[in-house]
């Protein structure tokens, strides 16, 4: 969560959050959401920090060490550990059996005309069992905007499918009916333009960036749309580069700018991984560990750098920063460790979910167009980011406030802005472990 500097400090939950997280990192031995699933016992790990507190679902009794941390907590934190059915291993092991080839199968249940399309798959967070939605599958990039179906005959395919998934799992299944997610891209001697900490990037921003690249910047993908800039990073040959969305990319590969159609670089198919929906832009000029802050259309070059990274929590507040929307933040996270099946049709098989509050974000987690967008934490007192995720895809649309209109959307007057609560991403760990990629990082 980023605090307005009009909010007292003190009372903002990113401050205890940066606590907390740190706690569940040491019961979780500083492990991925991922893979905490090697972890004897554990479930999940829950911090709420607007009232300071940690819960832990593990199935069985804590061990030592972790009993340990929580007889210890810092003055004011209060945790509870709550019995799980199942561990996330257990889950893991169920979630398996729904995959074929490393991706969703196609359910078919009795006396169901349609193919069923599994949406997403994740442990529940209390470990009851795993949570399944799915839609009939139209193919890929169709979506019903709406359910077909009427609610007793959905009802009833809803019963069905979860007599199936229990069958094959061999566990519980919670199932429920949610459409495929949104994509929230668009198809259609080293020069220094950018200071640090905030101050204005000469003629550099985030519609027309400038070498050394930002991430959050507004770039034309090759097929002419709209797609953000992610992380600065440097691949396991030294080479610098900068991160998008895989699904943004088509074509020629090749990257410009969104306002001036400045060359940025071509997407490099060697530095490229469908399954965390990355790849890496091939530079002809460096880029730098910063992030473009605040509105898309903001003209002084507003922004922060980045220091590191860290892993996510279910409860934590994060910023988005995509090109077309801008950054919305207390975006609070409500499930790690989904996969979920992108609009393209792609499986992403570790993302994490968060839905945006209604302030300061009137309900905003992103923009269309924000695909391949950094999300972060704030860090030292707000000035700097923590590195959390590329966003992936979008879920739930809502009405968008006043604030993201034609005017203020970057490609908002070309299509009418469409404006989304929810936001997948993928968590930038599981990035540069998969991609064998070290983070840029500012100073």
């Amino acid at each position: 969560m980023r605090c307005p500097q009009s909010l007292d400090h003190r009372s903002c939950p990113r401050q205890k959050q940066r606590v907390l997280d740190q706690i569940a990192g040491d019961i979780t031995d500083g492990l991925s959401e991922y893979d905490r699933a090697r972890i004897p016992g554990f479930t999940e790990i829950e911090i709420d920090p607007d009232h300071n507190h940690l819960q832990l679902h593990w199935k069985g009794t804590p061990s030592q060490r972790v009993q340990s941390i929580l007889a210890h907590l810092p003055h004011g934190v209060t945790a509870e550990t709550v019995l799980a059915r199942y561990s996330k291993a257990e889950l893991h092991v169920a979630r398996n059996k729904l995959l074929k080839d490393g991706k969703p199968a196609v359910l078919r249940p009795s006396s169901t005309p349609d193919p069923i399309r599994i949406t997403s798959i994740s442990g529940a967070n209390d470990g009851s069992g795993l949570e399944i939605t799915y839609d009939e599958d139209r193919d890929t990039d169709r979506r019903d905007q709406k359910d077909p179906l009427a609610r007793d005959e959905r009802s009833t395919r809803t019963s069905k499918i979860k007599t199936l998934t229990d069958r094959l799992t061999g566990i519980n299944t919670l199932v429920t009916y949610k459409p495929l997610s949104a994509d929230p891209s668009a198809g259609i001697g080293k020069a220094q333009p950018h200071s640090a900490n905030g101050a204005a990037a000469g003629k550099a921003i985030r519609k027309h960036d400038a070498p050394p690249w930002y991430g959050g910047s507004a770039l034309k993908n090759p097929s002419g749309g709209i797609c953000s800039s992610g992380f600065a990073v440097t691949d396991s040959h030294g080479n610098h580069m900068l991160t998008t969305a895989k699904h943004c990319d088509a074509k020629d590969g090749h990257w410009r700018t969104w306002e001036g159609g400045d060359d940025v670089g071509v997407s490099d198919h060697l530095q490229s991984n469908a399954r965390v929906d990355t790849v890496g832009i091939a530079l002809h000029d460096p880029a730098d560990g910063y992030l473009y802050d605040e509105e898309a259309n903001r003209t002084d070059g507003y922004a922060k750098p980045v220091t590191g990274y860290g892993h996510n929590n279910v409860g934590d507040y994060v910023c988005t920063d995509g090109a077309n929307g801008g950054v919305h933040c207390s975006i609070v996270l409500s499930k790690t460790d989904v996969g979920v099946t992108g609009a393209d049709g792609g499986y992403r098989p570790v993302t994490d979910l968060g839905y945006a509050t209604d302030w300061p974000s009137h309900g905003v987690a992103a923009v269309n167009g924000d695909s391949g967008g950094p999300v972060f934490v704030g860090a030292n007192n707000w000035t700097t980011d923590e590195a959390r995720g590329t966003i992936t895809a979008l879920d739930r649309t809502v009405t968008c406030p006043s604030e993201l209109n034609p005017g203020t959307v970057l490609d908002g007057h070309q299509r009418k802005p469409w404006c989304l609560a929810g936001v997948y991403y993928v968590p930038i760990y599981q990035t540069l472990h998969d991609l064998k990629w070290t983070l840029n990082t500012a100073g």
